[in-house]
């Protein structure tokens, strides 16, 4: 007999099972594993039931807020009418059940006292309106209050609040405790419909929704407190996992949830092959008394559902109909917890929004690991076809259920949007609100918020470079239009303002993107009928034409619709229609969205992901391109918004960067970057955006067959190249995995920088970009003759990140560390930091809150970003140690008096601007305080800054000559991939072994010494070239890159030297590009097969462009090219 809590359960409550056998190695049927909820959950017999509701009865007596004669009335209504399974009564106490009971009890009271003070109204105030103008003061306004429902007296004319109408009130209460819950709540209050302080509003609202006949006849709203199951519960990561049941009863719109901390049995393994799975072997991972109370059926359904979202990114949701009980549908939702958010409370709106009522809703958790983070949740929920109103016809009823499948997935990916009231009160689908809320954060990253009197003023000004002053002020005008015209809060107002417009560029985006080959079987949904009515624009005169006719010619609203549709215009792709999905993804036009005046190289391609946590972009300037996926992290709302604002710049710059730092390579550059919401910091909050991001992507980069079909209006597959970046690195082995799940042809090289065992090649772990960044230390060295002088040095990013670490680990005896910060706070010490002993921090890669404080001077300190109100050796008093961690850098010298060389490894982009240069200038000799930068840090220094510096006599070298060492690791490593066919990939390349190959640590060092000889032949072009032109180095390597990719273009558009000098291109390419360690593994003839041939050309064209212009210059002579060519030619054909 099973127990639960010492108590037996039913007998005779398992059906006939014999003939729903299933081979424990074939997937079972899942449409024979739902009984019914009455089987699949087992009735629980509690045999102190009756003894239970005595003690009530007598609480409630002695407490006496209830009329003796309907105290027994109450608690068997309470006991007998909601439900309730017996579980739940033998887990509370009398005196808990007792408060319940009069709570609602009151409820009802109360709201039939409400209902004989809405008739007085009626009749007393909205009768009159039309013939007295002032009837409003007739009515005391404060007695109008958000509950106010409309009913007819009781029938037996009884001041005592009758048994017949129990839907006649409203509650919200919850009872909350450190390990279980208790929300009860009815939905029928109506908080919009009598709100008016004014008598006539309120009578003409009245008489309009009687005419209307909408809000009256549906009255109820989305429960409230199904938010406390999110918040409190399913999405707080300080709660254990827990178990939710709710029941609703369908005449009152009464929901009661009960949630308990689930318990494990953690004698019994987590660890369940997929065949257990199969079978319903799921007791190690499931809640003790759901194990009690669940049929074997029910078993084996929770564990296929826990195989599939084991395989798979996204939701698992499915819908079947009860075997025994043909009136009854039940709808499945399985995926794993923290990968979305307010995810309940979305799913229960979406029920509200199409009517139907649930008749019980299970919360299941299984626990997978120690890790709460593993947790899988399902969703098991329950309808009754009989149960529902009475416009709900049965095969309606299916139909919307499977159109419900389609938008579960869509609120997984985007569960909490800024139009949730439009939505709610019907105005809105849950389409239509999820395009209005992707569609704001399109228009708050593009509408033009300069305008075109600051283009005009700009034209005007004749800005020049050297003018910092006004370059200051104008970039200060940038930045304040930017943020102060425009609003994230206007934008959403508008958009709800003018709903009806949104709805009809809706249907414009859904003709475009919908794939119809289902749209039929929908054809009887509330959804379906919506869509149906909407009518969209049918061209840009009529969009224009309607906006001119009713919206002011100065609203805001104009340039926010036109922003709206310039979206619609935009979009090229998108995995929106697509049924499962873990984020929405959108492949957009640069052309329309990126104006020329604001982005003067359009990139190639740009793509917009929204998730449940982030926003994220990705520009990539080629076909071809390659670049890191970066992850922004904001700890306050303050810090969010200042990134909010510049992303799309930070992007663009970003990727730009990127392309002049590719110009060695066969590959353009790219970039992405990840957004997270305010407030989310820690890796398993990166991690899931990240792989969101990447999932998504993938959605509309290939044809899954998989996945439902979607419209392609670009017209051609493309191929994305990513790399790490900040944040991202730890994450690379799982995307290039997750990428051959998912199908992908070109998954070897869609992640570089990933493990050896996959074939990448690290770039922190040999220190790949570092070697680009200490190349040009040492060549500032060598050429200054400063090898054996003491340099005072200075740096961001500590020895925890990649850069940080290995530019500590590789510096040289001469650097005397005097300062250095990180994510964790500010080390510094002016008579020099302990230099062993942040080696050992690098090696061990912790940060600097880390060092040992002993070994600092009687002028040093550390402080963290969580330290307050420190005082430092020279008496200043830090007051906030974020904030001194955010400016030391342009605070350094009040505690150290010198720094020869400062090489940024880490930071904010433009964290040395216009406006804070002063900090780095002498007021007595008007000389840059640091003489020697090297730029490792990604746009680390604004352009206008770095020139700025450059002309106060500081040596300064950008990120896009300095920080390329990684790019051509990653290029190379690719060109590995690409070389060798998949058997000498896998046996002579990666191997088998923990140990990595020779042919591996060969081609490791092949490719360092590549990194280093690419940029001391940079260096010293440019070094020259400052001295001959004596223009700024900034200016210059802008010059030289875009140099090289003009030449590369011209040359891969040509096919002269592909077709016609078969000796010359295959010289080029087997003596002078591809490393002889690959040639010598593949054979001559096989690599250049297995080798694509666009990607061949890209090499030779890569490799002529930038020695080119490292041994000539940035005069491109065709004259010397054709020489150049010619000694190549000469070459050639001496060694064939």
């Amino acid at each position: 007999m099973l127990l639960v809590n010492n108590k037996p359960l039913k007998q005779g409550s398992t059906p006939n099972t014999a003939s729903i056998s299933t081979p424990s190695n074939a997937p079972p049927d899942i449409s024979a594993l739902s009984i019914s909820s009455m089987s699949d959950y087992h009735v629980f017999d509690f045999p102190g039931k009756d003894l239970q509701r005595e003690q009530i009865i007598d609480l409630l007596d002695q407490q006496g807020f209830i009329p003796d004669d309907l105290i027994e009335q109450e608690v068997d209504w309470f006991y007998n009418s909601l439900g309730i399974d017996d579980l739940f009564f033998s887990k509370e106490s009398p005196d808990v059940l007792a408060n319940i009971i009069n709570s609602l009890y009151a409820s009802k009271l109360d709201a039939f006292a409400k209902s004989k003070f809405s008739q007085l109204q009626l009749n007393t105030g909205f009768n009159n309106v039309n013939n007295n103008a002032n009837a409003s003061n007739q009515i005391d306004s404060t007695l109008i209050n958000d509950e106010i429902v409309q009913e007819a007296e009781p029938p037996h004319g009884n001041v005592k609040l009758p048994h017949s109408h129990p839907q006649s009130f409203n509650i919200r209460n919850k009872i909350i405790t450190n390990n279980h819950a208790i929300l009860i709540e009815t939905n029928n209050i109506c908080p919009t419909r009598l709100s008016s302080s004014s008598s006539a509003s309120l009578a003409a609202d009245f008489e309009r929704d009687s005419i209307n006949n909408e809000h009256f006849l549906d009255c109820s709203s989305p429960y409230q407190l199904d938010s406390v199951i999110d918040d409190l519960f399913l999405d707080n990561k300080s709660r254990k996992s827990s178990r939710c049941v709710s029941y609703w009863t369908q005449e009152s719109g009464l929901k009661l949830s009960f949630i308990y901390e689930s318990v494990f049995d953690d004698n019994i393994s987590k660890q369940i092959p997929p065949a257990k799975l199969l079978n319903g072997e799921i007791d190690g991972i499931s809640d003790k008394i759901m194990l009690q109370v669940t049929s074997p059926e029910n078993k084996r359904l929770y564990g296929l559902l826990i195989k599939l979202v084991q395989e798979r990114e996204g939701p698992i949701i499915k819908t079947v109909h009860s075997i025994e009980n043909n009136d009854e549908i039940r709808l499945l939702v399985a995926f794993k917890r923290f990968t979305t958010k307010k995810y309940y409370s979305a799913l229960t709106s979406l029920f509200h929004y199409y009517k139907l009522n649930p008749s019980k809703f299970y919360l299941e958790s299984f626990k997978q690991s120690d890790s709460i983070n593993d947790d899988i949740i399902i969703f098991s929920i329950y309808l009754n076809k009989t149960l529902q109103s009475d416009d709900i016809l049965p095969n309606d009823l299916e139909l919307s259920i499977r159109q419900i499948e389609k938008e579960a997935s869509l609120l997984y990916a985007i569960p909490d949007n800024s139009f949730r009231r439009v939505y709610e009160d019907r105005q809105f689908s849950p389409q239509e609100a999820v395009y209005a809320h992707v569609g704001s954060i399109f228009i708050n990253h593009f509408i033009n918020r300069l305008g075109a009197n600051y283009q005009a003023l700009i034209s005007q000004l004749n800005l020049n470079e050297s003018n910092t002053l006004l370059l200051e002020i104008v970039d200060n005008l940038k930045k304040k239009l930017r943020s102060e015209t425009f609003t994230k809060q206007m934008i959403i107002a508008n958009l709800e303002k003018y709903h009806k417009i949104v709805s009809k560029l809706y249907k414009n985006f859904a003709e475009l993107h919908h794939y119809q080959d289902n749209a039929k079987k929908l054809e009887n949904t509330l959804s379906y009928q919506r869509f149906s009515k909407l009518e969209p624009f049918a061209n840009d005169q009529e969009f224009e034409s309607y906006l001119n006719k009713f919206i002011p010619n100065d609203s805001p609203a104009l340039l926010i619709l036109k922003t709206l549709n310039l979206f619609n215009k935009s979009i090229l792709k998108t995995n929106f229609f697509v049924t499962r999905k873990v984020a929405i993804s959108f492949r957009l036009n640069p052309e329309l969205i990126m104006p020329k005046s604001e982005y003067p190289e359009t990139p190639f391609g740009i793509f917009y992901v929204i998730g449940n946590t982030f926003t994220a972009f990705h520009i990539r300037f080629r076909e071809i391109a390659r670049g890191g996926i970066r992850i922004v992290v904001s700890r306050t709302l303050d810090a969010y918004e200042v990134n909010s604002r510049s992303i799309i710049d930070e992007n663009y710059q970003l990727a730009s960067t990127q392309q002049r730092k590719n110009k060695d390579i066969p590959e353009g550059g790219s970039k992405g970057v990840i957004l997270l919401n305010h407030g989310l910091t820690t890796q398993d909050h990166t991690f899931i955006a990240f792989s969101q991001y990447v999932d998504a992507m993938i959605d509309i980069l290939i044809k899954d067959p998989l996945k439902e079909k979607y419209i392609d209006l670009l017209g051609h597959e493309e191929i994305l190249f990513f790399g790490p970046d900040e944040g991202s690195a730890g994450f690379v082995n799982w995307a290039t995995e997750h990428a051959r799940k998912r199908g992908c042809p070109w998954w070897k090289s869609f992640l570089t920088g990933k493990s050896p065992k996959l074939g990448g090649i690290p770039h922190d772990e040999y220190g790949m970009t570092s070697l680009g960044v200490r190349a040009y230390v040492n060549e500032i060295y060598k050429t200054l003759e400063l090898t054996d002088k003491k340099i005072f040095k200075f740096q961001t990013g500590g020895p925890d990140g990649d850069l940080g670490s290995n530019e500590i680990l590789l510096s040289t005896p001469n650097e005397v560390y005097v300062g250095l910060l990180d994510g964790s706070g500010v080390l510094c010490d002016p008579n020099g930091l302990d230099k062993l002993e942040l080696v050992k921090l690098a090696h061990e890669r912790k940060m600097v809150s880390n060092y040992d404080k002993a070994k600092l001077s009687e002028l040093g300190f550390l402080v963290t970003i969580d330290d307050m109100d420190v005082m430092l050796p020279n008496g200043t008093i830090v007051a906030n140690g974020t904030t001194f961690r955010n400016t030391f850098h342009t605070e350094v010298f009040k505690f150290v008096n010198r720094v020869d060389l400062f090489v940024p490894c880490g930071g904010r982009p433009s964290s040395i601007n216009l406006n804070n240069l002063s900090s780095f200038i002498d007021e007595r000799t008007n000389k840059s305080k640091i003489p020697y930068i090297v730029e490792g840090a990604n746009l680390f220094i604004a352009k206008s800054a770095s020139v700025a510096l450059e002309k106060h006599g500081c040596i300064l070298f950008k990120d896009m000559s300095v920080n390329k060492g990684g790019v051509t690791s990653s290029s190379l490593e690719v060109l590995a991939s690409l070389s060798l066919n998949d058997n000498d990939f896998v046996n002579k390349f990666i191997g088998h072994s923990t140990d990595r190959t020779q042919l591996y640590k060969d081609y490791v060092v092949e490719v360092q010494k590549r990194i280093m000889e690419n940029a001391e032949l940079e260096f010293h072009q440019l070094w020259n070239l400052r001295n001959s032109t004596n223009s700024p180095t900034t200016k210059l390597s802008i010059t030289l890159s875009q140099t090289i990719n003009k030449l590369n273009d011209d040359l891969i558009d040509s096919n002269e030297l592909w077709n016609n000098d078969l000796v010359l291109r295959d010289y080029l390419l087997l003596n002078k590009i591809i490393p002889k360690l690959l040639i010598d593994i593949a054979g001559p003839e096989n690599i250049l097969e297995n080798i694509p041939v666009p990607y061949l050309k890209a090499l030779i064209s890569s490799y002529l462009s930038s020695s080119f212009v490292y041994k000539f210059g940035i005069d491109v002579d065709i004259g010397k090219f054709l020489e150049y060519i010619g000694d190549l030619k000469r070459e050639a054909y001496a060694s064939s």
